[in-house]
């Protein structure tokens, strides 16, 4: 059986990218977040507008059992 641990991401506030399309702080923090082994698998945009990632990645002791 497969573990999955879990977390929560507040995302910066959004602003307009300036150097090239899609870079923002929110990607940044996503792909930082995708680079230790973390999956976006919901999201939801809170009452103060910002917006709340949820996330997932297989347990330490589950990352070599198949899938």
């Amino acid at each position: 059986m497969v573990a999955w641990e879990y977390l929560i991401v507040a995302l910066p506030t959004f602003e307009a990218p300036t150097h090239a399309p899609g870079v923002s702080a929110s990607v940044a923090a996503l792909n930082g977040e995708g680079n230790e082994g973390w999956e976006a698998v919901g999201m939801t945009s809170l009452a103060d507008g910002t917006v709340a990632v949820l996330m997932k990645k297989r347990r330490d002791e589950d990352a070599s059992a198949p899938l």
